[in-house]
């Protein structure tokens, strides 16, 4: 019988940190590029229509573009040596809206988000932030900048 409890209780765990983001970075004067991980942790509940969630997190250096320097500047821009995660906290939701506290850089900020279901588990989320709402500075490499506009989108399990 502790078998079972042992293998149900890590499948739950395994369950529990399932969990995708994306950031959508727009570039000027042309161009984005989208950083991506599979490692975001933290449990979202769920109680009959509504989620919350205590502690969702992802390393910044987790956050991977697909070209070598251009994770590298990124990790650089997020300060990842001096603050290795970004977090996001005191989650609630209902019918499709919801709100939580966006933490980058030990920039707090309460931002809104919309979700949907992508399956009875599984949540979209899309959050639309400003670069400038958590003090990051503009960036600027070879005449590409970022655009103050970045899109989140996590695919959550529940």
């Amino acid at each position: 019988m502790k078998t079972i409890i042992a293998v149900m209780t890590g499948a739950l765990m395994m369950n529990a940190y399932a969990h995708e983001v994306t950031l959508k970075v727009a570039l000027s004067p042309a161009g984005s590029f989208e950083a991506k991980s599979d490692k975001v942790k933290g449990i979202v509940l769920k109680d009959g229509a509504k989620f919350t969630a205590e502690n969702l997190w992802v390393k910044v250096d987790e956050l991977k573009t697909g070209i070598d320097l251009r994770d590298e500047h990124f990790h650089k821009h997020l300060a990842s040596d001096k603050f290795p995660k970004i977090t996001f906290t005191q989650v609630t939701a209902a019918d499709g809206k919801g709100s939580g506290t966006l933490t980058v850089d030990e920039v707090k900020k309460i931002v809104p988000f919309t979700y949907t279901m992508k399956t009875p588990t599984k949540l979209e989320v899309t959050i639309n932030v400003k670069n400038s709402d958590f003090k990051l500075k503009e960036e600027n490499y070879m005449g590409i900048g970022v655009k103050d506009d970045v899109v989140i989108v996590a695919i959550v399990d529940v």
